[in-house]
């Protein structure tokens, strides 16, 4: 069945919108008004999603909310407080799985290792993965924090933590909070000097991934820091 938007209701929206383009179109409050179903008397659950999401500072704390908070809503029973919680847990429990890799075998794994650290955050963040030759997670770190636009740091501040770790090649990534995924010139400039550092002291950088919400941009797919 094909539905005009306006024509839709205020659940079918969201459910129908995820149907049609997937679920990375959705706002926060669209996820949430699908897994709450319905609001009360007098709130859409489009207006009951807002509200909820109003009391957070970021989508993250979402993971720690309680029963308790969510009963204070009307709207919310028992039963879908508890389906709730239980959606919740399962996507802690499938990120904490995510978490748990050791080896770096591909763009995709290094994306999920910090797609849970990264995808939120408010502020750009550039984070560094140390690796052994054979690609197993020495440790990973927060080299800089930025603001909401830009972070600025130096290679030197990556390689001085390489070779204290003793690594053998690096995997650097940074958040847009905008989602936007699109490298800067920036970017690119940045990543190419690090590549040039890296050479330099005999460190491999295999790669440079920038996070968006639910997608990212890898430089060594793009071969841009091979240029």
């Amino acid at each position: 069945m094909k539905y005009i938007l306006k024509e839709m209701t205020e659940m079918e929206k969201p459910r129908e919108k995820l149907f049609l383009l997937g679920p990375q179109a959705l706002s926060d409050y669209e996820l949430l008004a699908i897994l709450l179903r319905t609001g009360s008397k007098n709130k859409s659950v489009i207006d009951l999603s807002i509200d909820i999401l109003k009391q957070l500072n970021t989508i993250n704390d979402l993971q720690n909310i309680t029963i308790e908070e969510l009963l204070k809503h009307k709207g919310i029973g028992k039963t879908k407080a508890i389906q709730l919680i239980a959606t919740i847990e399962l996507g802690k429990r499938i990120s904490n799985y995510n978490n748990k890799i050791e080896y770096i075998k591909s763009t995709k794994d290094a994306y999920y290792y910090l797609k849970v650290k990264m995808a939120h955050l408010e502020q750009e963040h550039l984070h560094a993965i140390f690796l052994s030759p054979n690609n197993k997670i020495i440790a990973d770190k927060i080299i800089n924090i930025g603001t909401s636009t830009q972070t600025i740091a130096s290679p030197k501040d990556v390689i001085k933590w390489a070779l204290k770790m003793s690594a053998y090649a690096i995997i650097i990534a940074h958040n847009h909070p905008t989602g936007v995924v699109v490298p800067s010139k920036q970017d690119i400039d940045y990543t190419l000097e690090l590549k040039t550092a890296c050479e330099l002291v005999d460190i491999k950088l295999l790669d440079h991934i920038i996070i968006g919400k639910n997608n990212y941009f890898s430089f060594k797919d793009k071969s841009i820091n091979n240029e």
